[in-house]
């Protein structure tokens, strides 16, 4: 090219510069994918029976845990864990009032439906977790499960501490009982199936490499 002929690089329009650039900064995404995935789904749940909304807490569940080792984008992933996180808080009250209002001998057939429909996503989340660990570009499970256990707690205390400020501290201590009762039941659903999966993956997995070997 001749001297001070202009140079023909084609330069970025400012426009696609800026547009690359998130409007909103990580945490802020993060945020509000918590709030808007948990929100929703504590309110669906909330306010089904208790076994439609434990049916569809249980597939918020095990989509999560399908969900949590791909690819996503931080308000996406935050969303995932929040609706699963509030889809089992709301089932918890559900559940908690149910239970109470009935006869001890009475329901049996529906506690069976909430425990079986809880089993089933347990296993699912189990195998899907024990997957992502075996491949190294996806999310490691210990890091969806020790982020989902504190950000259920902490929806846990913005439950207890909204009923506080409503209705004072009996009702406070009521929900918090109850809701600590009826999730030690629902997570142990969960986690019961989840673990023996993970556990039988593990060894047929490893049977298959000592085979190759």
């Amino acid at each position: 090219m001749a001297e001070g002929q202009p140079s023909h690089r084609i330069q970025p329009h400012p426009l696609r510069q800026r547009s690359r650039s998130p409007l909103l900064p990580g945490p802020i995404q993060q945020l509000l994918g918590v709030l808007v995935g948990a929100g929703l789904a504590y309110g669906l749940t909330r306010h089904l029976p208790a076994l439609p909304s434990t049916f569809l807490t249980a597939m918020l569940l095990a989509g999560g845990s399908i969900l949590s080792g791909r690819h996503l984008t931080p308000w996406a992933w935050w969303g995932v864990l929040g609706a699963s996180c509030g889809g089992l808080l709301g089932s918890a009250m559900v559940v908690g009032q149910k239970i109470q209002s009935s006869h001890p001998h009475e329901g049996l057939a529906m506690r069976l439906g909430i425990v079986a429909c809880l089993m089933v996503a347990g296993a699912i989340g189990g195998g899907s977790l024990s997957r992502d660990a075996n491949h190294p570009q996806r999310r490691p499970p210990k890091d969806t499960l020790r982020t989902a256990s504190a950000l259920c707690t902490g929806i846990f205390a913005v439950v207890v501490t909204i009923t506080f400020l409503h209705s004072g501290l009996d009702p406070a201590r009521t929900i918090s009982s109850r809701l600590s009762t009826t999730l030690t039941i629902l997570v142990m659903a969960l986690t019961g199936p989840g673990w023996l999966v993970h556990l039988l993956g593990s060894g047929w997995r490893g049977k298959g490499g000592g085979g190759e070997r």
